[in-house]
């Protein structure tokens, strides 16, 4: 298969009651792109059967990729996908909870605007303490790193691969978002948001909880301070 235009990374775990559903419903969203495109699958940390699901999709079908990952996080799965992908734009994604029309869509918006970093800002989550959460998240972004957006960590996100390559991440953890649109703020490149209206996740439950939260407002601080050593 020759170089796609458009990758679309998925970091999965433990998905193996729905993951070989969520990859083939890419295919009409995504079929009609020219230029084509490919799927990076991810299964980090997985103790069933997802490593074999993706792997049997990949001999099956050439747009898709499996890349097995034994530990997990979600920076490690993105930017081990991000580094297998081929396509001149790169997206990642939650894998769990992403609507496949959404990937296409704001692929659109971002080649309708030029150099910039593309992603959805979800307006509405059924969940009050996730969305206090979120908020607090989000004010901390704008006040350290002047990241003036409605959803920090929404995805898909989009973006040139020369911009990825530029940025040069590093974050394993929950933080890369973070620092994809700190170092997009930086360098003053503009991020697009594209609303939409919450999301229905195709299977598992959410790992998400209030330690992590904590994890995730003390490791801007500390993304601070390594932003601010040039690392």
């Amino acid at each position: 298969m020759s170089e796609p235009l458009l990758s679309v990374v998925l970091p999965c775990r433990n998905q193996a009651d729905h993951v070989a559903r969520v990859l083939e419903s890419y295919e009409a969203p995504l079929g009609g792109i020219e230029g084509g495109y490919e799927l990076v699958v991810v299964p980090n940390a997985c103790t069933d059967g997802t490593p074999d699901i993706a792997a049997d999709l990949a001999t099956k079908d050439s747009r898709i990729l499996s890349l097995p990952l034994a530990l997990g996080g979600w920076g490690r799965a993105v930017l081990a996908g991000l580094a297998a992908a081929r396509g001149r734009f790169l997206c990642y994604t939650n894998s769990a909870r992403t609507d496949p029309q959404h990937v296409a869509s704001l692929f659109a918006l971002l080649r309708s605007g030029g150099e910039a970093v593309a992603k959805v800002r979800r307006e509405q989550r059924s969940a009050p303490l996730r969305e206090i959460g979120s908020w607090l998240y989000n004010l901390e972004a704008r006040l350290l790193f002047g990241v003036a957006v409605g959803d920090v960590n929404g995805t898909p996100k989009i973006l040139s691969r020369a911009l990825y390559e530029r940025f040069a991440l590093t974050s394993l953890d929950d933080l890369l978002d973070l620092e994809l649109l700190a170092k997009a703020r930086r360098v003053r490149v503009p991020i697009l948001e594209m609303p939409v209206t919450g999301f229905k996740r195709h299977g598992g439950r959410s790992s998400t909880g209030l330690a992590s939260a904590w994890r995730m407002y003390a490791g801007a601080l500390r993304l601070r301070a390594r932003m601010a050593s040039g690392r």
